[in-house]
């Protein structure tokens, strides 16, 4: 690309250079009669026209082969020597000291804004130079010499002031084009590399670009998703959702929502998605996969509700489903084993713990569907049954001490259980329920092991009251 610019320009100059004979063939006899130019013979202007021209020709010819800075001394000091030539032998060379802001833009299109301080100082020496030749007689001018030097002297300061303003404002637009070539830079980077997704969906929901981080999520590159239809990359659920988000979206504004993909390898993505409609209607999507991300919560969900032990819910499962029941009556039953303190004291904590793995087993097993077993701790545990039926509550107590005292003859060791039930109305917490279930247990076991209490209406008041 270089070779070839560089070719376009010296055909550039080559051009001036024939171009340049004909035309001043034409205009510097008529300049000469109407005495707007010296009387300079015909054939050294127009030798000087295309020598500047070729000696110019040359410079684009050879600079590419020298050092930069090497390269843009030559091409000032050879664009100021010729043009010196040509405005100093038609006498106007004091007047046309403006001309060399020509040729310092031009290197400075080539080289930038550093080429105006080395233009500058060639065309103040090819200035000096043309003065010099005026006052030895060996340039004409159509002014008086001591008047030519101080039109020089006056046009090179405003030339001096131009040229360092030209080179200033292209400085200027150097770093600022610099600056935002660092920005696209960087967001390029931060797009290309970024785990998560960013695209543009146009008005009709065709993705008009999008992230390679989309190859990942959905199992198709960025190239080939570019010009599909939401629908065929994110399924119709997705396309659903944005259709209905570009509808409702006002400017700027912007609406979250989660997906469930399927990539073309058959593999479940749980995707976070956030649209923000933009001036022309189209939408800016931004795609964040969270599969791992609601598998750890549903994990930690798990953990925190799940007692690690038994495997039933714990007690913070259990109050939270005591907590948030509506208009509904319950039945709580509090279990706690008898014997089971033995049982870690003659055979260690590690059979304990089977025991009561094979206790939780076997409660779960002998309760009617639809009630909820778990435990609160230690050899404590809660069932929970929809509804005051007391009677209901007794049927199913005495099931769960049968299956206990099986455990403890199976482990060889005397198991049972004492219960205490309690109803609950709507309008009591969790937490009262409890204590009134617990304190009828506590009654069940001062009875004796396998007993049964059911908090009465008194007992109810008493813990009201308490």
């Amino acid at each position: 690309m270089r070779r070839n610019d560089g070719g376009w320009r010296l055909l550039g100059a080559s051009l001036v250079v024939f171009a340049a004979g004909p035309v001043a063939a034409i205009a510097i006899p008529w300049l000469q009669r109407a005495s707007l130019i010296a009387p300079t013979p015909l054939w050294l202007l127009i030798s000087l026209l295309v020598a500047c021209s070729v000696s110019n020709a040359l410079v684009i010819a050879v600079e590419g082969r020298l050092p930069p800075a090497w390269g843009l001394q030559l091409r000032s000091a050879v664009a100021a020597i010729s043009t010196a030539w040509v405005i100093y032998a038609s006498g106007w060379g004091s007047l046309l000291v403006i001309a060399y802001a020509i040729a310092i833009a031009d290197a400075m299109r080539v080289h930038g804004s550093r080429a105006w301080r080395p233009g500058l100082l060639w065309s103040m020496v090819a200035v000096f130079g043309g003065e010099v030749a005026i006052e030895i007689g060996l340039a004409p001018s159509i002014m008086k010499p001591s008047t030519s030097h101080a039109v020089a002297g006056a046009t090179t300061c405003c030339l001096a002031l131009i040229v360092r303003t030209l080179g200033v404002s292209a400085k200027t637009g150097e770093d600022a084009a610099v600056r935002i070539e660092e920005g696209r830079s960087y967001f390029r980077d931060l797009v290309q590399h970024a785990a998560d997704v960013i695209a543009l969906v146009s008005e009709n929901l065709h993705f008009e670009y999008v992230s390679p981080g989309i190859e990942p999520m959905v199992g198709c590159t960025a190239a080939a998703c570019i010009g599909l239809h939401i629908r065929d990359v994110l399924g119709p659920d997705a396309s659903a959702d944005i259709a209905r988000a570009h509808e409702t979206l006002t400017l700027s504004d912007y609406v979250s929502c989660e997906w469930r993909l399927t990539n073309a390898l058959r593999g479940q993505r749980q995707v976070y998605a956030r649209l923000t409609l933009r001036h022309d209607k189209s939408l800016v999507l931004n795609l964040r996969d969270v599969t791992e991300q609601r598998a750890l919560e549903a994990q930690l969900q798990h953990r925190a509700n799940v007692d690690e032990l038994t495997g039933l819910p714990n007690r913070a499962a259990l109050t939270q489903q005591l907590g948030q029941r509506e208009r509904v009556d319950v039945t709580v039953l509090f279990i706690d084993l008898d014997g089971f303190k033995e049982v870690n004291d003659s055979l260690g904590h590690e059979q304990g713990d089977r025991v009561l793995r094979d206790v939780a087993s076997r409660i779960a097993s002998v309760v009617r569907s639809g009630v909820t077993v778990g435990r609160l701790g230690g050899d404590e545990f809660l069932a929970i049954m929809q509804g005051s039926d007391v009677v209901a509550g007794q049927i199913v107590a005495e099931r769960i001490i049968d299956g206990i005292v099986q455990v403890g003859s199976i482990a060889k060791f005397p198991l049972s259980a004492s219960v205490g039930i309690a109803t609950g109305t709507p309008d009591e917490s969790a937490e009262l329920i409890l204590r009134r279930a617990d304190h009828a247990m506590y009654q069940a076991k001062a009875a004796g092991p396998g007993n049964i209490r059911v908090a009465p209406i008194e007992a109810d008041a008493h813990t009201r009251a308490f």
